[in-house]
């Protein structure tokens, strides 16, 4: 994941087939790129995530509400990732609110 666009394509894909994991892991690390970019990282950010943070800016606003709702998409799709998600869905709608 290089840009802001590559985080659209595995977002936009765990909209589409939320019930396939690779995809969704692939989702769930874009989105928690998406809250970290803009001030809600979890409590332990690997490495890796944390230089793509730092150089990177804000995400577009429109780039956080697709990470909402793929995360929704998601969780709703698995009690499994329900669970596993609330914290991360929480943060981005911490980022979202007005």
């Amino acid at each position: 994941m290089d840009d802001w666009d590559s985080l659209r394509a595995p977002l936009e894909a765990a909209c589409a087939t939320p019930d396939d994991e690779e995809t969704i892991k692939r989702a769930v690390d874009a989105a928690e790129l998406v809250a970290s970019t803009a001030g809600e990282p979890p409590d332990e950010l690997p490495g890796g995530a944390r230089d793509w943070v730092e150089r990177h800016g804000i995400p577009p606003d429109d780039l956080v509400e697709l990470a909402i709702r793929a995360t929704k998409r998601i969780a709703s799709s698995s009690d499994w990732w329900h669970e596993r998600l609330q914290d991360l869905r929480y943060r981005l709608g911490d980022v979202a609110a007005p």
